[in-house]
């Protein structure tokens, strides 16, 4: 036994040197070349010095990505003197392969558009397909996945164009991992197993085990451990001896994800510590934040607090230095966990909010328009060129059957020379019978045709209009529960709001009525949100009464009085001009509503500092056919918010919004219902200004 561990050592030993001789002599045969290039750099001039740069900047990548960009950018230079706009996107090709390498994300991108503008411009083909998915990566990198969608996606039509396999699956490949990204897992899967597909095609094997690594991480997400460690271990079999470190740090950590999703917690914390230690070593900022947010989930697991919170606070600061907003999401995240299991909640939800704020910025309605908008352009190509190719088709069998018709023609003109006359004429004349009865035929299939058609629509029509039926009934049925549900909480949050106000008079400790407060207060906010919600309700299911006679006068007047009950702001100027000759009908409460909902925006965004004198305007008006409502302010504005989404339920233009967003939504909604319309403008001075606008020809819409 003891001999046999003996021989075993040796063995290992002995392959253990022939490996580190290999790499050695692989870095000593790279450093030889780099040697070479810079013996010769001094006596080159002009392109021969052009070529030279080149090299030397794409050698240094990986090995030294600062010298790389250095001569890259000494190459651009020289290819500028030169005017050579070929060598100059190559240049500043190496140039964002350096950057991006470094992390300096933006600055990546900024020198690869450039150069791709310059690339376009002079029909450069395939400096153009590298270039697109050099700028398609950074992107991913940088959490802005519509753009890096749109990059991917114009790569994979030029690569597509030429036919490639390998090149092919590389941009799918590169896909996938955006949607990945995107936490779309089942639409990463088939990209990355399309862009298999084409490589077990062509018989290539490059990059064949980060692919097969990126299908289990996949796999990872969709809780299919099993499948997830089949194919992380077969991407690192095919890795073999000589597998890179970077392969190694993204192998490491899918089996990591993948034990920690089978809850063998050791297993996963040592693969993780593998992956974190080399990723340390190749400096890989991106990997070590992916693995300490891992590792501080296995400590949150076990309780062990310190721990969570040292590896957080090391995730974080990796994550925003190098502005991998993603991994940055997910540190919050954890953070707000942890704090959560050792009840600090106010450092919960400060780190709650700072996870939603980035998540609503990473993953916004806009950004998933956009990947619509891109996907839907996509597959317009496709269909195009699907419709492209059938014309092709088309178009033969148009040339085709007039190459026939000739030859019956001339079948016929040697028939009639040949004096064939009597038999040609039955013959002709049976064959157009026969095309008579043909073209009957065909008439008769397309009228029970016509007919299937007309019965299929008659389905179809009757199937929508059950659809519209039961939606009709559903929005009932949510009208309904808004309603019974805002009233039956009232009640419990009434007695909420007493208990608190007893134990506010009772409780004597300082820390415990301030909480006390802070209850009462959400509790009163809560109400509010209630209260609008059944206005809403209300708006939705009452019916117009069209007939009031409306004294906007009288109406602002009581609008203030509630204003001044509940506390107007000390400086605030209230303003008001009503136009005395307005003679307009319509439903009184919902006017009301209207104005009251406009007037409290106003003033509750009033500009609170002391270099501006804060005003709210009013000002009811006709203007020949219609009377106009206008409410302007010199307030805190709503910049950050688009004018086409104010009026959205849940939209809120400030933090000083007390009900959720709903009051703009109130004001919407009964407008439309009095047939008018409300919008939102900046005055000239820079002023807010909402308008509403009502018809004093047509009648109130009535639902």
């Amino acid at each position: 036994m003891y001999q046999n561990f003996l021989n075993f050592f040796k063995s290992r030993a002995v392959l253990t040197t022939l490996l580190g001789l290999l790499m050695l002599s692989a870095g000593y045969a790279q450093n030889e070349r780099i040697d070479s290039l810079l013996k010769v750099l001094p006596e080159r001039k002009g392109g021969e010095r052009f070529q030279v740069l080149y090299a030397l900047g794409y050698e240094y990548i990986d090995v030294d990505n600062p010298k790389a960009e250095a001569y890259a950018v000494d190459a651009f230079q020289l290819a500028s003197s030169l005017g050579d706009s070929l060598r100059m996107v190559q240049a500043s090709r190496i140039q964002g392969s350096a950057l991006r390498r470094m992390e300096r994300i933006t600055e990546a991108i900024d020198v690869s558009l450039s150069a791709l503008n310059i690339a376009k411009r002079n029909h450069f083909e395939d400096e153009v397909k590298i270039l697109l998915n050099s700028i398609a990566l950074a992107y991913t990198f940088k959490a802005e996945y519509d753009k890096a969608l749109d990059f991917h996606f114009q790569s994979l039509v030029a690569r597509e164009k030429k036919g490639n396999k390998p090149e092919i699956s590389i941009t799918l490949n590169n896909i996938g991992f955006v949607y990945f990204k995107l936490k779309n897992y089942d639409q990463a899967i088939v990209y990355f197993s399309r862009s298999l597909t084409l490589k077990r095609e062509a018989g290539d094997r490059h990059d064949l085990d980060r692919l097969l690594i990126n299908i289990g991480l996949s796999y990872n997400h969709l809780k299919n451990y099993e499948f997830a460690l089949k194919y992380i271990n077969e991407g690192l079999q095919e890795c073999g001896v000589d597998c890179s470190d970077q392969i190694i740090i993204e192998g490491k950590f899918g089996l990591g994800v993948s034990f920690f999703g089978l809850k063998q917690y050791n297993k996963s914390e040592q693969e993780f510590k593998q992956s974190l230690e080399i990723s340390r070593k190749t400096e890989s900022k991106r990997w070590q934040s992916e693995s300490l947010v891992y590792l501080a989930k296995i400590a949150i697991i076990r309780n062990e607090t310190e721990s969570a919170k040292k590896f957080l606070e090391e995730a974080e600061a990796l994550a925003s230095h190098a502005g991998y907003n993603q991994l940055l999401m997910d540190a919050y995240k954890q953070f707000s966990a942890l704090y959560n299991q050792s009840k600090d909640f106010e450092k919960a939800s400060f780190y709650q909010d700072r996870y939603i704020k980035l998540k609503d910025s990473l993953i916004s309605e806009e950004l998933v328009k956009n990947i619509a908008k891109i996907q839907t352009r996509f597959e317009e190509r496709e269909n195009r060129a699907t419709i492209a190719s059938k014309e092709v088709v088309i178009k033969q069998q148009r040339d085709l059957n007039i190459a026939i018709a000739v030859i019956a023609l001339l079948a016929g003109l040697l028939i009639l020379v040949l004096q064939r006359g009597n038999r040609t004429i039955k013959k002709v004349n049976a064959a157009l019978s026969e095309a008579k009865q043909t073209i009957e035929d065909q008439n008769t299939k397309l009228h029970i045709l016509n007919k299937d058609l007309d019965n299929e629509v008659r389905a179809k029509t009757s199937d929508l209009e059950k659809a519209n039926h039961s939606l009709h009934r559903v929005v009932d049925e949510l009208d309904n529960f808004i309603y019974k549900t805002s009233h039956d909480i009232r009640g419990p949050l009434a007695s909420l709001k007493g208990i608190c106000n007893i134990a506010m008079m009772d409780v004597k400790d300082e820390e415990a009525l301030k909480y006390f407060n802070k209850l009462d207060v959400t509790a009163e906010k809560l109400n509010t949100i209630l209260t609008r919600l059944l206005i809403v309700n209300q708006i939705n299911n009452s019916a117009i009464k069209a007939d009031d006679l409306i004294n906007f006068e009288h109406v602002v007047n009581d609008v203030l009085l509630l204003e001044k009950k509940k506390g107007l702001p000390v400086r605030l100027d209230i303003r008001k001009s009503i136009g005395s000759n307005i003679v307009f009908y319509s439903d009184k409460e919902f006017v009301r509503i209207i104005l009251e909902n406009l007037i409290d925006n106003a003033i509750k965004f009033y500009n609170d500092s002391d270099r501006v004198e804060p005003f709210v305007d009013i000002r009811v008006e006709k203007l020949d056919d219609s009377v106009l409502i206008r409410v302007i302010d010199n307030g805190i504005g709503i910049s950050e918010i688009h004018p086409d989404k104010i009026f959205q339920m849940f939209s809120r233009a400030s933090e000083r919004s007390e009900t959720g967003g709903i009051g703009l939504f109130i004001t919407k909604t009964a407008t439309e219902k009095l047939g008018g319309i409300v919008g939102l403008k900046t005055t000239p001075e820079g002023y807010t200004e909402f308008f509403v606008k009502f018809s004093l020809l047509s009648a109130p819409v009535l639902q």
